[in-house]
């Protein structure tokens, strides 16, 4: 479990100016997942990803709120439009008050 928080992003290769870049993100985590007993949950500090937000270059352009029903190590992807050359920066943020970020420079081929 040492690799708990490690933020991988792909973003592609080559990226030319107006092009919708497509960006695929993986954050390593355990992601509980609720217990129930008599068919109510367990009353207990889960711990997952709740918040994930990116940001380009210095800029919020994404904000998501997740439960604990998406997988472990969980995968996001979205698309975006660059304007100019810059960093994309991703966070996730768990219930137990981690903070995971990945930095991904954007160039223009």
């Amino acid at each position: 479990m040492a690799e708990i928080g490690k933020v991988r992003i792909r973003i592609p290769s080559s990226i030319k100016r107006g092009d919708v870049v497509r960006v695929r993100s993986l954050v390593i985590h355990p992601m509980e997942i609720v217990q129930r007993r008599d068919g109510k949950p367990v009353d207990k500090n889960y711990l997952f990803i709740h918040k994930v937000t990116v940001a380009y270059n210095g800029r919020e352009i994404l904000e998501a709120e997740t439960t604990q029903s998406i997988s472990e190590n969980p995968f996001f992807s979205f698309t975006f439009k660059p304007t100019e050359p810059g960093m994309l920066r991703i966070t996730f943020l768990d219930t137990h008050g981690g903070k995971y970020e990945g930095t991904a420079e954007i160039k223009f081929a």
